[in-house]
Formats: C-alpha cells, structure tokens, sequence
C-alpha cells in the first residue's frame, strides 16, 4: 500500500495529517468489505502489517491504533475462494447417504 510506502521512508512530516486527509479512500474497500465503522480499522490494520518491514508501527507514527480483537483480525485473512474450493472438494468426497 502506498500510504505505508510513503510512511516508511520518510517523505511525511506529519504522518497523521496524511492520514486525516486520505481516510476516507484508504477505508473505501474496508468499508465496502465491512461496514462503516470496523472499515477504517481494518485499514490500520493492514498498513500496520505493511509498516512492519520498515520497523515502524501506528503507534510510532503517531495513527490511530487498531481497535479490534486478534480473532476477528486472522479471520479476515483468509481466502474466500480458496476456502470455497476446498468446501466442494469435501462436499464431493461425502457418502451419498
């Protein structure tokens, strides 16, 4: 993601500012996704992720923390299509009873 890019290295004094400013279409997929509300925490959460490589975090650059429980993080990383590919290989394995 761009915005973790720009973060990394440096190219921002006020990395909060940026984020005030491009919120809303850096939450636009996670809002569509999830709902309004949980939407921009699932952004920070995946910029999170991504700041990871730089040795930097939200807290350090001063962003809002992710606000949502580990469980309900690791669920949302999964593959939808993956998942949905292995549940027909199951379902054709079952007895016809």
């Amino acid at each position: 993601m761009l915005f973790a890019m720009i973060c990394g290295f440096g190219e921002v004094e006020d990395d909060p500012d940026l984020w005030v400013q491009h919120q809303v279409s850096l939450c636009e997929d996670f809002v569509h996704r999830y709902s309004e509300q949980t939407g921009p925490h699932y952004a920070l959460a995946d910029i999170e992720e991504l700041l990871i490589s730089y040795n930097l975090s939200l807290q350090k650059l001063h962003l809002p923390t992710v606000d949502l429980p580990a469980s309900v993080l690791e669920r949302a990383n999964f593959d939808v299509v993956e998942e949905q590919a292995k549940a027909n290989s199951y379902t054709m394995q079952l007895n016809s009873e």
